[in-house]
């Protein structure tokens, strides 16, 4: 009964969202994922994911509401182009991410080694350490949210390996917030898939905002899970956003600058140009589903050795490896079609 009250009101909400905004389609449906989606469909993910949180308030912390609302009017203010500079929009994000560590005390308690350990004891370096990691995390999130179910496809795997873990170990969590996102994530991946809503950068943001604050929860709750492992769960979005920044520094790119190189956008490009007419076809959803079963499966045998800080330090490193020779495999490839295409046109 749970489950059909709770689509069903995410299922009202997603309409009043729609028809409210569906005069404001010069702010609200901008162009957005144009080499791979609709340019009509709204931005309002973000918005039917808060409302659906306001909803369920008493499983939620006065502070992660009021601070999950600036986060959104933060993605909304980017997606109606009213902060349109990268630069102010992460002074702001740093800005408020701080404010958010400092004032409900997170902690990281143990990163199973003594000189990590002193430097986290440390407050100051421990607030801007979270507070750093939080802020790769929710502009990782929107940086994989560039095809048709990749973000959202992304943290459902996330949330299906936590609930696994929780029915297999004795662990301390809000069953509650996990269910709530689980709601959250199924329907608006649905929706997403058949191209009727699109996250924008408030609903990325807000998902990894939200992410990130709960799996920190998590592991200071259960200091028997590995830290490493919490990393694993979040490491595409993560590396993603911190591999775009190094490239981009490389090449003296400004590495705030939004471009379509990363790891999904090439692989769209890749099976963009097969023969076959299936792929091309469905190019979109074939390339988020790869990625993402790749991750799902990686989060398999992490969850075997969830305790074990060297082997998920070590499937860590090797995650890093595969990603960057597919990276500038993928690259290649792509190049050297490229340049058969303009060699023929001419």
């Amino acid at each position: 009964m749970q489950y059909l009250i709770s689509y069903s009101l995410l299922f009202v909400i997603f309409l009043i969202c729609r028809l409210i905004f569906k005069n404001l389609r010069s702010r609200f449906y901008k162009k957005h994922q144009k080499f791979a989606g609709r340019e009509s469909v709204p931005l309002i993910g973000g918005i039917v994911i808060f409302s659906f949180i306001c909803l369920n308030f008493e499983y939620f912390n006065g502070y992660i509401l009021f601070f999950s609302f600036l986060v959104l009017c933060l993605g909304i203010s980017s997606d109606c182009d009213f902060i349109n500079s990268p630069k102010i929009r992460l002074i702001l994000q740093s800005s408020l991410i701080i404010i958010f560590v400092d004032m409900l005390n997170l902690n990281i308690l143990d990163l199973r080694s003594e000189f990590l350990n002193n430097l986290i004891s440390n407050y100051y370096f421990n607030v801007f350490f979270i507070a750093f990691c939080l802020l790769v995390l929710i502009n990782g999130s929107n940086f994989i949210d560039g095809l048709d179910g990749l973000n959202l496809g992304y943290f459902l795997s996330l949330l299906i390996i936590i609930l696994m873990l929780s029915q297999s170990s004795k662990l301390i969590i809000n069953i509650n917030q996990i269910m709530i996102l689980f709601y959250i994530i199924t329907f608006l991946f649905l929706l997403n898939i058949f191209n009727y809503l699109y996250l924008g950068d408030s609903g990325s943001y807000l998902i990894g905002f939200l992410f990130g604050y709960f799996l920190l929860e998590m592991s200071d709750s259960n200091p028997l899970i590995s830290p490493y492992f919490i990393a694993l769960l979040l490491w595409y979005p993560a590396f993603e956003n911190l591999f775009s920044i190094i490239r981009k520094k490389i090449i003296r790119l400004d590495p705030l600058e939004a471009d379509n190189l990363h790891l999904h956008q090439l692989l769209f490009y890749f099976l963009k140009r097969k023969k076959n007419k299936f792929i091309k076809k469905f190019s979109n959803p074939i390339s988020s589903l790869i990625i993402n079963v790749y991750n799902f499966s990686i989060f398999l045998i992490g969850l075997a050795y969830f305790t074990h800080t060297k082997s998920l330090l070590l499937l860590i490193a090797l995650n890093v490896i595969i990603y960057l020779f597919i990276y500038f495999l993928l690259k290649k490839k792509i190049i050297l079609i490229y340049c058969f295409v303009l060699k023929l046109q001419n």
